[in-house]
C-alpha cells in the first residue's frame, strides 16, 4: 500500500470530488488527490475520515483495507475498487486513497431517477448480482468478505458502462465486532426480530453475512421495480405487494427471492432471472399503482 503524508495546508488546497444530487454521503469528505508518487499516475479519491469520533472505527477500517490489499482472490475481482493508500494528515491517519474512476455515475442516483427506464436499471442490477456472486465464490478459511452496508449508493458506473463497488473500507471480514450497518439493515425493525437468520452482536449490531448482503440486494431490486423503499413498510403490506406483482407475471424465481427475506430460508441471488423481467410492466409494478388497485 502507498503511504501519503499531507500537511493541513496541503489538505485545504485539495478539490472536493463532485457528487451527484441525491447521492448519500454522510461519513466522509471526498477529495481529489493528485500525487506524482503513485506509480500508475492515476489520481485517487481521498476519503477523509478525520471527523470520526470513535477512533476504533478507523482501526477496523485500516484492518479491512490492508487485509484486502494482501488477498489476491479479492484483488482479482476487477469490479471491487479497493483503497490502496493510507493518507496521514499532520501525522495522524486521516483516511484512505481510492483509485479514481473518471466520469462515473452513481447507481443510487440512477435507481431513484424516475426518468431512467426500468430496462436500464435492471441491466445494472444484473451486474450488481454478478459482483455479489463473484465475492461469495471466494472461500477462504479465515477471511470471509461481506459488503455489510450494501446499498445502491455504494456502487458507481464507469465510462465503459461497467458497475464498480466502492466504500470497501466499510466491509466486514468476519473478525471483531462489525461496524454499524446503515440504510437497509439498520432501518428495518423486522430484520432484528429474525435473530437466527440475521444474527447480531450483544450491542445490537447486525453481523454481516451472505443473508444480509442478499437481503440488501433484493431490497435494491424491489426499490427499482416499485419506486419505493419497501423495507420501510410493515410485513403485511410487503407480502401483499409481492402477491400483486406475482400476478403480473414476474419470474417465479424472483418472487421467491423476495419471499425468502422474512422466512427461515437462506436468501437467494435472483440476478440470473432479472433478464426475464418484462420492462414494459414498469408502470404496473409501481407501488402507487398497487395502492390504487388495493383501494
Amino acid at each position: 500500500m502507498h503511504v501519503i503524508n499531507l500537511r493541513m495546508h496541503e489538505l485545504r488546497k485539495l478539490k472536493e470530488l463532485p457528487i451527484e444530487d441525491g447521492v448519500l454521503n454522510t461519513e466522509a469528505l471526498m477529495l481529489i488527490l493528485k500525487r506524482r508518487s503513485f506509480p500508475d499516475k492515476i489520481e485517487r479519491v481521498f476519503k477523509y475520515l478525520d471527523a470520526q469520533d470513535d477512533k476504533s472505527v478507523m482501526g477496523k477500517k485500516l484492518y479491512t483495507v490492508t487485509t484486502l490489499n494482501q488477498l489476491d482472490e479479492y484483488q482479482e475481482i476487477s469490479e471491487l475498487v479497493i483503497p490502496d493508500s493510507i493518507v496521514y494528515v499532520n501525522g495522524s491517519i486521516g483516511g484512505f486513497g481510492i483509485p479514481l474512476i473518471p466520469e462515473h455515475r452513481n447507481l443510487g442516483a440512477i435507481i431513484h431517477d424516475e426518468k431512467v427506464p426500468l430496462k436500464v436499471k435492471l441491466q445494472y442490477l444484473e451486474q450488481l448480482g454478478i459482483i455479489i456472486d463473484k465475492v461469495e465464490r471466494v472461500r477462504l478459511p479465515e477471511i470471509r468478505f461481506q459488503f455489510g452496508d450494501l446499498n445502491e449508493f455504494n456502487f458507481i458506473i464507469d465510462r465503459d458502462n461497467q458497475l464498480k463497488s466502492i466504500d470497501l473500507d466499510s466491509a466486514y471480514l468476519g473478525i471483531g465486532e462489525p461496524l454499524h450497518m446503515a440504510y437497509y439493515l439498520l432501518k428495518n425493525q423486522y430484520v432484528k426480530s429474525i435473530s437466527e437468520k440475521y444474527k447480531s452482536t450483544n450491542s445490537g449490531i447486525i453481523i454481516p453475512s451472505d443473508n444480509t448482503d442478499l437481503y440488501c440486494y433484493n431490497m435494491i431490486l424491489l426499490s427499482a421495480l416499485s419506486g419505493k423503499n419497501l423495507y420501510r413498510y410493515d410485513i403485511d403490506t410487503y407480502y401483499r405487494y409481492l402477491d400483486y406483482i406475482d400476478k403480473l407475471g414476474l419470474p417465479r424465481e424472483v418472487i421467491q427471492s423476495f419471499y425468502n427475506i422474512y422466512i427461515p430460508k437462506n436468501n437467494i441471488n435472483p440476478r440470473e432471472f432479472i433478464e426475464d423481467i418484462d420492462p414494459s410492466l414498469e408502470k404496473q409494478l409501481a407501488f402507487s399503482e398497487f395502492q390504487k388497485r388495493k383501494l
